[in-house]
């Protein structure tokens, strides 16, 4: 493999290394093609300067002008602190069943999921590849699906015995079997 990069870097400079390694009656050949080989690998190669602007103006994935103007640090921030939170939010909503430590779990997980599976949907459903109006479905999607969920948590907690006194007892059957 090296073989191949000494001899297409030597087909792009003006004297070919691979004519001087093939006469093999000189010795000074040789030095002189090894001594280009290694000016040729540290030198930084010349680059056309036709097609430059283009390449500068090359992006994977189309600029979101709206997202562009937001914070993504804070919103980065707050992702890491919601799961740092959620560490301890979980063990005390269960140890200490009550309607505020479910709604605080309720309001933490669905966060954490909605933050989770935006970052997956902003992804993996570009405009470029869905065309404009899928991504917006996707996003919408998944507001309906988080409003819809946070919605079910708390009419479970309002209605009946919660979130933690669910899993306590889930937990409890199993044991017992």
């Amino acid at each position: 493999m090296a073989l191949h990069f000494v001899l297409r870097s030597s087909c792009r400079n003006s004297a070919p290394i691979f004519v001087s390694l093939l006469n093999a009656g000189r010795v000074p050949a040789v030095s002189r093609s090894l001594t280009t080989v290694s000016k040729s690998l540290l030198l930084p190669k010349p680059v056309p300067s036709i097609g430059i602007a283009s390449l500068r103006q090359f992006s994977a994935s189309p600029i979101r002008r709206a997202a562009a103007t937001g914070n993504h640090v804070t919103l980065w921030n707050a992702e890491r602190a919601l799961s740092v939170a959620l560490i301890g939010i979980l063990p005390v909503g269960l140890m200490f069943p009550s309607q505020a430590g479910d709604a605080l779990m309720a309001i933490s997980i669905v966060m954490h999921q909605y933050w989770g599976l935006e970052a997956i949907v902003t992804d993996y459903v570009r405009p470029i590849m869905f065309g404009a109006a899928v991504p917006k479905i996707a996003h919408g999607l998944l507001l309906v699906v988080s409003a819809a969920t946070l919605g079910g948590l708390f009419y479970f907690i309002h209605n009946d015995i919660g979130i933690a006194n669910t899993i306590r007892k889930i937990w409890s059957t199993k044991s017992k079997a």
